[in-house]
């Protein structure tokens, strides 16, 4: 799950602070009914109704933006906000290595804890692949760049060992001083992401070629070393006839930049879009249904926890 956004903090604090005053306020007779439980428990109460609350939210609006979000194939996607599935493939360039198991992957991440004297597991390191990569779904490939992406069901290796990586026989981690966790996407595996879908490359719309003509002569203009290979009577000046050909030149010109920009490949990319109420996803399964149900649970789950704890508030202060 991402960190919660500013509105969210402050809505959690805000809801924590005001149902925490409510019941603070004294009954009739001058007995405060908040009394009737200690306050440590009383606040951990409050937290994890007000939390289960923000979750409710958290994971339903997932679940409604997936549900709400055509499913796209990647060579006729609308530009923006979009749901892709396909599967997994690697650009060309050096590997990608995970770094723990070494083994070549789309994406990973990983994090290694110690061990405390008191039995805790501590954070020692951490970190997460900012390589591109593609979704290949067998009409068109999309280069996927995760930063920012909340992945989902993924492949995920967790084992014990000594602070050199090798690895030791522990059951339940009894006896190690290590823990080492790490998820990976695999190339070829099956993936469903919902993002910012854009197409870069080629000519998306009809070219304005009076205005990039327009734009290209002022831009000639501002450099006298141009503008002198048309001086062909050498006067310090453009004359009439000569600016003319200036403005064939530049035409030209135009029309070769736009004639190579319509035979460039199209290049599609999926990118965080950079907005809380529209989730970066990265699932590894291709089916929505089932991505839908995952945060539909959690949501319930989490409206559980909340009726749960406010019940019980109700039936101990009352």
């Amino acid at each position: 799950m991402r960190a919660p956004s500013l509105k969210g903090a402050l809505f959690f604090v805000a809801a924590w602070l005001g149902f925490f005053l409510l019941l603070q306020q004294p009954a009739p007779g001058g007995v405060s009914s908040a009394h009737t439980l200690p306050i440590p428990l009383l606040a951990l109460l409050l937290t994890i109704g007000v939390g289960g609350l923000y979750g409710a939210l958290y994971f339903g609006r997932r679940a409604w933006r997936l549900a709400d979000t055509p499913i796209a194939r990647i060579r006729s996607a609308p530009q923006g906000y979009v749901e892709l599935y396909g599967n997994a493939r690697l650009l060309p360039g050096p590997p990608i290595l995970a770094p723990l198991s070494s083994l070549p992957c789309a994406w990973y991440r990983y994090r290694i804890e110690e061990r405390s004297s008191g039995g805790r597991w501590w954070p020692v390191e951490s970190g997460d692949s900012d390589n591109l990569f593609a979704l290949d779904d067998g009409t068109a490939q999309c280069v996927i760049d995760p930063e920012g992406a909340d992945f989902v069901k993924t492949r995920r290796d967790v084992w014990y060992g000594r602070a050199s990586g090798v690895r030791t026989h522990a059951l339940w981690g009894i006896g190690a001083a290590y823990r080492y966790t790490e998820q990976r996407i695999l190339p070829g595996e099956e993936l469903h992401i919902i993002g910012l879908f854009r197409t870069v490359g080629g000519l998306p719309e009809a070219p304005d070629t009076r205005l990039e003509v327009a734009e290209l002569l002022e831009r000639w203009k501002r450099d006298p070393k141009r503008m002198a290979m048309f001086d062909r009577r050498g006067n310090g000046r453009i004359d009439p006839d000569e600016w003319e050909a200036v403005r064939r030149a530049a035409h030209r010109q135009v029309q070769r930049q736009q004639l190579q920009r319509a035979t460039q490949p199209d290049v599609h990319l999926m990118a965080d879009p950079g907005d809380s109420t529209r989730p970066f996803i990265i699932a590894a399964f291709r089916e929505e249904n089932r991505l839908i149900t995952y945060f539909r649970w959690r949501a319930a789950g989490c409206l559980l926890a909340t009726a749960l704890t406010g019940g019980y508030l109700l039936w101990a202060l009352v």
